[in-house]
């Protein structure tokens, strides 16, 4: 995803620095130091943005009817869950219907660039997350598997990334001097921002979160809120 023509990035100062400091990178060959930078100008700049507050809210909401859904496969089985979420037409589908439909079922609203955003990251990730499945019985041992705080830390993972190169995937591309160097100076910076994230990221050993109600939907943004201040120190550290 490149900058939309119809999108008005945000203005003023904190904006600004951000992008002297993705060019930065540039010039820095992409070093931690200069990426680590770029990430906290952008965080601080999205932050002032007042339409991150809605995909911040559609993260919550998207991530809370997946592990919502992975909690009823968990419990009763695919086939039942499907008929609990009001799916009961992708029963006995391939699993690439069956990951369709869901995929459908998680989306949330896309009424600005930020949340499209938001809703880019929730596809992308349940690709990375079905990738290797090849059958219905593998579908449902995916999610009945899944740990709900490996999920939300990689899930914002996903998010902050698909966050910053939807913004600056075509800078980065227009600095460098081939498709080649190009993938390779956005997988550093996804190895920054996977690495950063994991090892700043609050476990919170979630048990008996009601994914279904308000509460799921409220933790996922606040945990969201949380990453995104985890760039936001920069300047405090260097």
């Amino acid at each position: 995803m490149g900058t939309s023509k119809g999108y008005l990035p945000p203005t003023g100062h904190l904006w600004a620095d951000t992008k002297r400091a993705v060019t930065a990178m540039d010039r820095n060959n992409y070093s931690s130091s200069s990426i680590d930078k770029a990430l906290s100008n952008f965080s601080k700049a999205n932050s002032s943005n007042d339409s991150s507050g809605k995909a911040n809210s559609v993260i919550g909401a998207s991530g809370a009817k997946i592990l919502n859904f992975a909690g009823l496969v968990g419990s009763i089985g695919l086939n039942p869950a499907l008929d609990q979420v009001g799916l009961s037409h992708l029963r006995g589908n391939d699993p690439q219907t069956i990951f369709e439909g869901l995929t459908d079922y998680f989306s949330e609203g896309t009424n600005s660039f930020q949340e499209a955003i938001a809703n880019q990251a929730m596809q992308e990730h349940m690709q990375e997350i079905m990738g290797s499945v090849r059958s219905a019985e593998e579908l449902e041992e995916v999610f009945s598997k899944m740990e709900a705080d490996t999920f939300v830390r990689d899930y914002l993972i996903k998010y902050i990334e698909t966050s910053f190169f939807a913004n600056f995937a075509e800078k980065i591309h227009s600095m460098c001097d081939s498709i080649t160097e190009t993938i390779k100076m956005q997988d550093r910076i996804k190895d920054f921002i996977r690495v950063k994230i994991s090892e700043n990221f609050k476990s919170d050993r979630l048990m008996d979160i009601d994914w279904k109600g308000r509460e799921g939907r409220q933790y996922i943004k606040e945990k969201c809120v949380e990453v995104w201040g985890i760039f936001e120190q920069w300047g405090e550290l260097n």
